[in-house]
């Protein structure tokens, strides 16, 4: 989807329900260029995993094999949470 600066700026939340809602990205256009886009934002944040993972009953071999996965991944990604 394409808007202009000033239609971003005279209906930011109608722009940002279809962002947020459909899925869109928005192309923010000035003087026909486009300037600047608003996209979905992707990923979890580490509280929502956190919550996720504490919802699920896992385990104590379930329990041991997440950490083990955590801990390759860590190595490779950098810091994953290794306790």
């Amino acid at each position: 989807m394409k808007v202009t600066a000033t239609e971003l700026a005279n209906d930011s939340k109608a722009v940002l329900d279809k962002v947020i809602k459909r899925g869109q990205k928005a192309e923010v256009q000035r003087h026909g260029k486009t300037v600047a886009e608003i996209q979905p934002a992707v990923g979890a944040t580490r509280e929502e995993i956190v919550d996720l993972l504490n919802s699920i009953k896992f385990s104590k071999e379930e329990s041991a094999e997440l950490k083990k996965a955590m801990n390759k991944a860590s190595d490779v990604f950098g810091y994953a949470g290794r306790a």
